[in-house]
């Protein structure tokens, strides 16, 4: 075996201490690099992941109201006078053409009586004047004259025995009595309400109230409703949108709708408060998440955090959200192109810190 020379002897003790000590740096670093890693661990949150999904949806329209008839009638005097009569109390049943209410006809016959009488005194005028202008004993404008005030008082009479006619109230159709305005012995005006009827007929039911121009918007006639009403607990009426405003309440700013009500087996009265669910025909796509993904919401402006492809470090993203709907959010625009979001510990994130994903 060749031995090494003096100078190879002393470059290799040389060389020892210099590989030790690049040994030891090396090793020193790794055991830095190891716990810094073990540091980032041990503070790294721990998040869970969750799908964003693509569907559609009919998301329902809610509102609320009040039953009542399809047809309420106002019913009112033609003529003002006297109340003699009201036949009927709040609550009763109506058939059609039953008399409901009648005023005093004293007055009102003596006007009857008085037209009648100006009629046939015109009627004798225009009589005679015929006879005599045969005889040339009348002139034409004479005749024409006695003509028109014959014509006058007819109509006149006329007018009366209508007046007459429609001094007393009666039923337009089969319902109820849902109130008493006036009383007997009171002065009625023309036209001032005594009674308010409804018509209770099978599908006269409706449900009227408002919606929002948002809502307004996504409804449309024949989409289909469900009705719950406080008197009967969780019991679900089936509806449908029967008519649709086309302006807004100047009052509410609401847009008027109404909800036929299919009553089925149960017994409604008008003025039950009534909670409306309105399911459009119309679906929309949405991207939807949990809503515990959804962090900082105000309005429909929010925030989601998304894992960034080392797995470690997170993103924070604005999103839009339509609205919550039950476990879910749905998103109009934000997600294009994520199919992952932070679902558990977004709370605790913020865009610089570290992650730990867990099953």
């Amino acid at each position: 075996m060749k031995k090494l020379s003096s100078t190879s002897r002393f470059v290799v003790a040389a060389l020892i201490p210099v590989s030790l000590a690049v040994t030891l740096i090396t090793c020193q670093q790794q055991e830095k690099q190891a716990a810094k890693e073990a540091d980032l661990t041990e503070s790294a949150v721990a998040v869970r992941l969750a799908p964003v999904t693509l569907t559609e949806l009919s998301i329902p329209v809610q509102c609320a109201g009040l039953i009542t008839t399809e047809k309420e009638s106002r019913l009112s005097f033609k003529i003002g006078g006297l109340i003699a009569r009201i036949y009927v109390s709040e609550g009763d049943v109506v058939k059609p053409g039953q008399l409901l209410a009648t005023l005093d006809l004293t007055e009102i016959d003596a006007q009857v009586a008085q037209a009648k009488n100006a009629l046939d005194k015109a009627q004798r005028d225009f009589e005679r004047g015929q006879r005599l202008y045969r005889d040339s004993a009348a002139t034409l404008e004479q005749i024409q004259n006695l003509t028109t005030a014959y014509d006058v008082a007819r109509e006149a009479h006329k007018a009366a025995s209508f007046n007459k006619t429609y001094a007393s109230i009666h039923a337009t159709s089969a319902g109820r009595v849902l109130r008493k305005l006036a009383n007997e012995g009171e002065l009625a005006g023309p036209g001032t309400p005594v009674l308010v009827t409804n018509a209770t007929a099978a599908g006269s039911w409706v449900v009227k109230s408002g919606l929002t121009d948002v809502d307004w918007v996504r409804v449309q006639k024949g989409d289909v409703a469900r009705i719950r009403t406080d008197a009967y607990g969780d019991a679900v009426l089936e509806g449908e949108v029967v008519r649709l405003g086309e302006g807004a309440d100047p009052y509410s700013g609401l847009y008027p709708v109404e909800i036929a009500v299919r009553p089925g087996d149960k017994h409604l009265a008008s003025g039950l408060f009534a909670h409306v669910e309105i399911v459009p025909a119309v679906k929309r796509s949405y991207r939807t998440v949990p809503v515990e993904a959804i962090i900082e919401g105000h309005g429909h402006e929010a925030y989601v955090f998304v894992a960034e492809a080392d797995g470690r470090t997170v993103r924070k993203i604005p999103v839009t959200v339509a609205q919550l709907y039950q476990s879910k959010a749905l998103i109009t625009s934000g997600l294009d192109g994520v199919d992952r979001v932070i679902a558990e510990g977004p709370a605790f994130l913020t865009a610089s810190s570290t992650i730990r994903i867990t099953e």
